[in-house]
């Protein structure tokens, strides 16, 4: 017999069964399924060989799909970015060139390296553009001590400069940085990295 219970959704809750999935979704188990199978919703096996969709990825296959989105799963679909550049002009049009995207990203800046420091422990950002050239504290030494703290050390970290070279890249992804941008960034390509650094990173399963 079919357990038409509701499932109860906690934020802190980030995997689902498919069973569960389905009930949330209002879908049959049979579709989570077949999509996981065709790749369209990623999930990965447990030592048991069980599957396992994290909540971040079905809140995307959600939004992609049209689908609402569960109200106690959306503080989920808000990707929480923390911007550390000390040009305030730079931060202002950024913030003008995220508010069409609200729905997805939080924006939150920082012009100096120490205050983005202070602002990691209880913004937790799920991604971090680092300009390098950084008064005081500069980008790398920020880097260093993002990567040096467990609590932060697996934050995705984008390295920024508007001289940017091998290098500096390579220096920044020697100290942990996920990647490296050129500025002015290009605001298209950087909402598409965002959506792809926010992607789960488990072995995923077909």
């Amino acid at each position: 017999m079919a357990d038409d219970s509701p499932i109860e959704i906690k934020a802190a809750d980030r995997y689902f069964t498919s069973h569960e999935v389905a009930k949330i979704l209002g879908i049959t188990p049979s579709s989570v399924v077949k999509w996981i199978s065709q790749g369209k919703l990623n999930a990965f096996r447990t030592l048991g060989g069980h599957r396992r969709v994290p909540a971040a990825e079905l809140v995307r296959f959600a939004r992609e799909h049209g689908m609402p989105i569960p109200e106690a799963l959306r503080e989920l679909a808000i990707g929480k970015v923390l911007v550390v550049d000390d040009d305030p002009r730079f931060l202002r049009s950024l913030q003008r060139a995220f508010k069409p995207h609200a729905d997805e990203f939080q924006l939150e800046t920082a012009e100096s390296g120490v205050k983005a420091l202070m602002l990691l422990g209880s913004l937790k950002p799920d991604v971090l553009f680092l300009d390098l050239q950084l008064p005081a504290l500069d980008g790398f030494e920020v880097l260093k001590a993002i990567k040096s703290n467990p609590e932060t050390k697996a934050m995705a970290v984008i390295v920024m400069s508007g001289h940017m070279d091998e290098a500096k890249c390579a220096r920044g992804k020697k100290l942990g940085a996920a990647m490296c941008l050129e500025k002015p960034v290009n605001i298209s390509e950087l909402m598409e990295t965002l959506r792809e650094l926010r992607k789960p990173r488990q072995n995923w399963s077909r």
